[in-house]
């Protein structure tokens, strides 16, 4: 998924909506961000809370981003669902 795509999406969703992960056994909260090789890579951190939607729009819209593929753990994001009032990343 392209971060405009993604930026596009979320702004559907409440502002005050957590981020996280979802693997196959456990949701992991996103906290930062980092841009690698024209890649946005999401950190995450079992330790911290994770961002709110709009804290993470504000990481992720900048025009120079717009084009990059998200990706997690070496896979691209291709989507999300939402559950309760989180938004569930994978």
């Amino acid at each position: 998924m392209r971060t405009i795509d993604l930026i596009l999406l979320l702004n559907d969703f409440k502002k005050n909506n957590r981020i996280f992960i979802e693997t196959k056994d456990q949701r992991i909260p996103v906290v930062d961000l980092e841009v690698v090789d024209d890649e946005i890579i999401l950190k995450t951190s079992k330790k911290m809370h994770g961002l709110k939607n709009w804290e993470f729009l504000i990481l992720l819209n900048k025009k120079q981003y717009y084009e990059m593929p998200v990706f997690y753990d070496n896979r691209q994001l291709f989507g999300f669902r939402v559950a309760g009032n989180c938004l569930l990343l994978g």
